[in-house]
């Protein structure tokens, strides 16, 4: 073994414990380990500097900008309103309503998190002005809000998210599997039709009737009010957002993938509908330092042969299984369980390293394994390490962690069996 896949490899192992204390930001744990692997010579300088530099990163960045954009207008208010207007009446009626709302939204607002403090004081005032306690549709909003994080429709912020699924797969230098827009969709939207039905009709019956904590409206951080959108700039936000979404859909017309979201997040601040200074706020850049390190991090394994070694490592502890169901459901088995003690993103950039090394080694397809690994880390809400929306939801639903574990242990076990079915019946190993 070679100093230099030593080196990576102890890399690897420090990002994984850096993730998992959660001590340190996770792009800044992925910028170290980056940085390291560059000085030690594990990879070249123009190999992670051409990775933040890339397609993948320059599409990332100008969609969350889109997304932005279009969230400066006022799409919320205007399905507000309509909820007010259709749901007034029964129960299942106003939580379905507010189930929709919340799903819709969820394809355009990139964070579960502001999603779910957008809608939450929403159906608060709704509770109270029906006189239902709040712990019967908080953990349904939750777990939506949650679940729209593999949205089903390839529009929103991650419709490019393709882009970054091929860019993985490149640079560990696969080129036989490629990812479209419609792949993930293909196995989610099972999983997020399941969601919406359960969370309408079946969540409030196993859900307490009166909260089991006395409720402590969450803190959330109140956007400064701003002046609507003048007509033209509120059109230009809606036609920019859906113009860039339909020409992904058809592949730019044969320009590179960045070419049309980086004109079309130069122009949302070009006509004002976003302000310098709130295009670059917008810009995530903590999600594309982490997406950047851990590909190189790819590049590491594979120029030093560490990748090789783990990859066999982990197909051996399969011990032969050659079955795509139950490989897929040990990977998101995985996910699920990692999830409930960590937080989920993180989940996610462990696992896909391991799955694309995994499937190497066993000369087989990972795109079905790497939408396990997705699915399983968002289908945990079972915990509050799980993602930051678990213990808003607790707060503003009055739960408590038994109350938590009632309600979501049926969902999660349907979920996985949906998910491994479907993904690996699409994208099955071998």
């Amino acid at each position: 073994m070679s100093v230099q896949m030593i080196i990576t490899l102890a890399v690897f192992l420090f990002m994984i414990i850096s993730f998992s204390m959660n001590k340190l930001p996770m792009a800044l744990t992925s910028i170290i380990g980056m940085l390291v692997l560059v000085v030690t010579g594990c990879v070249e300088s123009k190999t992670a500097l051409g990775n933040m530099g890339s397609n993948t990163v320059i599409t990332m960045i100008s969609m969350f900008v889109i997304a932005a954009g279009l969230s400066r207008t006022q799409m919320v208010n205007h399905l507000s309103k309509l909820v007010y207007k259709v749901s007034k009446g029964s129960f299942t009626k106003v939580l379905a309503s507010y189930v929709l709302v919340t799903f819709i939204l969820g394809q355009f607002i990139p964070s579960i998190t502001a999603l779910f403090a957008l809608v939450c004081p929403l159906v608060i005032a709704m509770c109270d002005e029906m006189k239902i306690s709040p712990s019967k549709m908080m953990y349904s909003i939750g777990l939506v809000a949650v679940a729209t994080s593999f949205t089903i429709t390839p529009i929103g912020p991650y419709a490019a998210s393709f882009i970054e699924d091929n860019g993985y797969l490149a640079e560990y230098g696969i080129t036989n599997f490629e990812f479209t827009m419609f792949t993930e969709m293909s196995i989610k939207v099972f999983v997020s039709l399941f969601v919406l039905i359960w969370a309408i009709f079946f969540a409030p019956k196993f859900a307490p009737d009166q909260p089991v904590v006395p409720i402590n409206m969450m803190e959330t951080r109140k956007k400064a009010q701003k002046e609507p959108l003048s007509p033209v700039r509120e059109v230009i936000g809606y036609v920019v957002f859906f113009g860039v979404i339909v020409c992904l859909i058809f592949q730019s017309f044969g320009l590179p993938s960045w070419i049309i979201p980086a004109c079309g997040a130069a122009f949302l601040v070009l006509s004002g509908v976003l302000t310098e200074r709130e295009a670059i706020n917008n810009m995530c850049l903590d999600i594309i330092m982490l997406y950047v390190g851990v590909v190189t991090l790819g590049s590491a394994f594979a120029n030093t042969g560490a990748g090789e070694l783990v990859g066999d490592a982990v197909a051996g502890l399969l011990g032969g299984v050659h079955n795509s169901y139950v490989i897929g459901a040990i990977f998101f088995l995985a996910a699920f369980v990692m999830t409930s003690l960590l937080y989920n993103r993180a989940v996610s950039k462990i696992l896909i390293p391991l799955v694309i090394l995994t499937a190497m080694s066993l000369k087989c397809d990972p795109r079905g394994l790497m939408e396990m690994c997705y699915i399983g880390s968002m289908c945990s809400v079972m915990t509050p390490m799980a993602t930051s929306v678990v213990p808003m939801m607790m707060g503003a639903g009055g739960y408590d962690q038994k109350a938590l574990l009632k309600m979501g242990w049926i969902p999660s076990i349907i979920m996985g069996v949906i998910a491994v079915l479907v993904g690996m019946t699409l994208y099955p190993c071998f």
